[in-house]
């Protein structure tokens, strides 16, 4: 596995277990469909959907992992947000998209930022 792929997987499990100890729920993992992935599919503890976007980063020389998060990778996810959200009508009260951005440090630990409901 290349090391990109790695970072990136590492990030999603630890936003997955950070929401868990939040009291989230993880619904599912890499949902792929035709237009693309959805990374975590979570309950929120008011009973919301939450599409989440995690992006990693093993340094800022590329800028924060949230600023690769663009307008159009937005409107995709709320594009593969509606296609979900068709497949399993009977779990949705409330849906949005959440962007996590994990920035992994030398010593191993990490820093995450979460913005809630993004928009294009």
């Amino acid at each position: 596995m290349d090391e990109r792929r790695e970072t990136g997987q590492r990030g999603e499990s630890l936003v997955a277990a950070y929401l868990e100890r939040r009291g989230w729920r993880v619904i599912c993992r890499n949902w792929r469909c035709d237009a693309g992935e959805i990374d975590l599919v979570c309950c929120d503890p008011d009973g919301a959907m939450v599409v989440c976007e995690v992006k990693s980063r093993s340094g800022v020389g590329y800028g924060s992992p949230l600023e690769a998060i663009t307008r159009d990778k937005v409107r995709r996810l709320r594009q593969l947000a509606a296609t979900w959200a068709r497949e399993y009508p009977e779990t949705i009260q409330a849906l949005r998209v959440d962007a996590f951005g994990v920035l992994w440090h030398v010593d191993g630990t990490a820093s995450v930022v979460h913005v809630r409901g993004v928009q294009p």
